[in-house]
């Protein structure tokens, strides 16, 4: 199979073209999204909204930087995201209402997209279109969101940084996770694969290590579970695998909050990647060829998702943003450029302190963070059709014009020449008041200045005169 190429440009900027917004731009044209699109198609932009209380997540303008350009091409954008499984005592997106509120907190209102912004699988989760998936490595079906399935287009707008599960979270998971509706969720993240004593899929329960009644959270983990199949009392917790629905709840309550009797096992993590790369596979086939693509901003890295209701420091500094129509092609190419980066200082990448022989670029950054190699979901990816590893980049550098320096700007005309023609209407108001020179007295050294001093260096300004040249009192 022939490379396939990614669009890449780097996160520097020194002038106007080499703003990230106008860069965005150039490479949705480069990388021949636009061709995606046709007059009068439904589009779905899919981002991450970002959880509640998270600060490293995409910019609004990032986004709407391609609304304009989907709107340029003819087509009718929506921003779009869905609600999530209860991953945490207080997920934000769980319900579409939730969800709408944490995404204006983010800045992604209509308003300020300038489309609208949808929950694409409805108020609660269930609004979907299941999808058989016959390539499929793990799973032979998907639960597309309805939105999203039903929509002509789509650009898949990730944002690159790493994932508790997934371990990475790119453009296969932006869709393989984030265009599944719930129960299509439940489904990729593996729910009641497996048996409950293997633990694949199922919570992994050591229950010597329950605090019981002294645990301060026992009360919540009781109580988020839905069916009534996780108890505690003084002898710990008890579990009845016939009316678990797998929610997470009890899980991530327990491990969210330090706890460790209720975990997931290093075996989950590889099927939970391939299952996602299935799901995303599933997405991809409710469009017709050649009516998706993909891009991502390599920025605010964290090592952990979007989802995670905080923020540390990034694994790497900012690298840029990437364009393809290939959405394994495109996230192989970010992972390589992030284990090609050095190190972010502090953060979590005081993990890499323990390596043996010390952290050196070219390491698989997420899977010493993370615990797991991404690249699971690629391989997978390429087994199950939906893109090839193979890829070949090519770097973007905007031309430096007065052409191109205007192409992206709010307004073409440049400030200075609209001004000028607003004064040739209103030189009456510099003929009625002139400006009037006042010079400055010897300027003081930072020693001799104080606070509160300056006037002492000035000559007084000639109020009255002034006043009396425009025809005030």
């Amino acid at each position: 199979m022939a490379k396939q190429k990614v669009w890449f440009a780097d996160a520097n900027a020194a002038n106007w073209v080499e703003s990230l917004v106008p860069k965005a731009k150039d490479l949705f044209y480069k990388a021949k999204l636009n061709e995606c699109i046709e007059k009068g198609d439904s589009v779905a932009i899919k981002i991450h909204f970002g959880e509640w209380n998270r600060t490293r997540c995409l910019r609004p303008e990032l986004v709407a930087a391609i609304v304009e350009e989907v709107k340029a091409c003819g087509g009718r954008p929506f921003v779009c995201d869905t609600t999530t499984l209860t991953y945490h005592p207080y997920s934000s997106r769980f319900i579409g209402n939730l969800a709408l509120e944490t995404a204006a907190r983010h800045g992604f209102t209509e308003a300020s997209m300038g489309c609208p912004v949808v929950v694409a699988d409805g108020f609660s989760g269930d609004d979907d279109v299941r999808v058989e998936v016959p390539t499929g490595v793990l799973l032979k079906e998907a639960y597309v969101a309805a939105a999203i399935a039903h929509a002509d287009a789509m650009i898949n707008l990730a944002h690159a940084k790493g994932h508790p599960v997934a371990s990475y979270g790119g453009c296969i998971k932006n869709i393989g996770i984030g265009g599944q509706s719930k129960r299509g969720k439940y489904h990729e993240h593996l729910a009641h694969w497996g048996s409950p004593e293997d633990f694949l899929g199922w919570p992994a329960r050591y229950p010597e290590k329950c605090l019981g009644l002294d645990c301060p959270f026992h009360k919540l983990c009781e109580d988020s579970c839905p069916r009534g199949a996780y108890h505690i009392d003084e002898k710990g917790h008890h579990f009845d695998a016939e009316k678990c629905w797998l929610c997470y709840s009890c899980q991530i309550t327990c491990m969210f909050t330090g706890h460790e009797c209720m975990v997931f096992t290093p075996d989950y993590f590889p099927y939970a990647q391939i299952a996602m790369a299935d799901a995303a596979k599933g997405v991809m086939l409710t469009f017709e060829e050649g009516k998706v693509g993909h891009m991502a901003y390599c920025i605010d890295v964290d090592p952990n998702c979007d989802c995670i209701p905080w923020a540390t420091l990034p694994v790497v500094p900012d690298i840029g943003v990437f364009a393809s129509k290939d959405p394994v092609a495109i996230d192989a190419a970010i992972l390589d450029m992030i284990d090609a980066a050095p190190a972010y200082p502090g953060g979590a990448n005081k993990a890499l302190e323990g390596v043996e022989g010390g952290y050196k670029q070219g390491q698989d950054k997420f899977a010493i963070t993370q615990g797991t190699s991404p690249r699971y979901q690629l391989t997978a990816g390429v087994k199950n059709g939906l893109g090839n590893m193979e890829y070949e980049i090519v770097t973007y550098t905007p031309p430096y014009n007065e052409e191109h320096i205007a192409k992206w700007q709010i307004r073409p005309t440049p400030t200075t020449l609209i001004q000028r023609e607003m004064w040739k209407k209103r030189d009456f108001v510099l003929e009625a008041a002139p400006y009037k020179r006042v010079p400055f007295e010897e300027k003081p050294s930072h020693e001799e200045f104080k606070p509160g001093d300056r006037k002492k260096y000035l000559k007084k300004l000639p109020v009255k005169e002034w006043a009396d040249a425009v025809g005030k009192d």
